[in-house]
């Protein structure tokens, strides 16, 4: 406990900082990726595709696999690689309790389930599943067990959780992408004409 309140003043201002601080560092990386996505110079169709395929594999449960599996399909329908790994970077630590949470609820409404016994059951499936050993009879046991008791109402809406936010993303990237260019092929035909002048 606090023998003043001027140190507790000072605590508390420490935590505002450290917080503030967070939200410079995480908006500048937000603004950054912006800033490298549109700069890409790649048709705006390349790089929406790109950025809604690694959006796609991004939250779609690929363990672990979603930037190889972006990478890759963007090597192969010829979709812009930064455009799809940067996609794929949309589940971090930090959202993945949001699209966690999401695609239960969203899987359980429509498989018409109770969401909240859905997600429960999600949860304590995904804590068990990180303390069992998969090596095991019994590890695998229990997975196959709990494949057939909620583990598809997740899936199911953790597909069209991944369909909505991969849209989202492709028409948002193209959108981005044909703003950024048309504004520099107007800087770029300004410069032109102020020096011909």
């Amino acid at each position: 406990m606090c023998s003043s309140s001027g140190e507790g003043d000072s605590l508390r201002n420490g935590k505002r900082g450290r917080r503030a601080a967070l939200w410079t560092r995480l908006s500048r990386g937000l603004r950054y990726l912006y800033i490298r996505m549109v700069r890409i110079n790649d048709s705006p169709q390349k790089v929406a595709w790109g950025m809604a395929v690694g959006v796609f594999l991004g939250i779609f449960p690929t363990f672990g696999l979603g930037i190889v599996l972006a990478l890759a399909l963007a090597i192969f329908f010829k979709f812009n690689k930064a455009a799809a790994i940067m996609g794929s970077l949309i589940m971090n630590p930090l959202t993945i309790p949001f699209f966690w949470t999401a695609s239960s609820i969203l899987g359980a409404l429509l498989a018409n389930r109770d969401w909240q016994r859905t997600l429960r059951m999600f949860q304590v499936f995904s804590a068990k599943l990180s303390l069992i050993d998969l090596t095991t009879r019994e590890g695998w046991a229990f997975l196959l067990r709990s494949l057939g008791t909620g583990v598809y109402v997740y899936l199911l809406g953790n597909l069209v959780l991944s369909l909505m936010l991969a849209g989202i993303s492709y028409f948002a990237a193209l959108r981005l992408t044909r703003v950024y260019q048309e504004r520099k092929r107007s800087k770029m035909r300004d410069r032109r004409s102020a020096s011909t002048i």
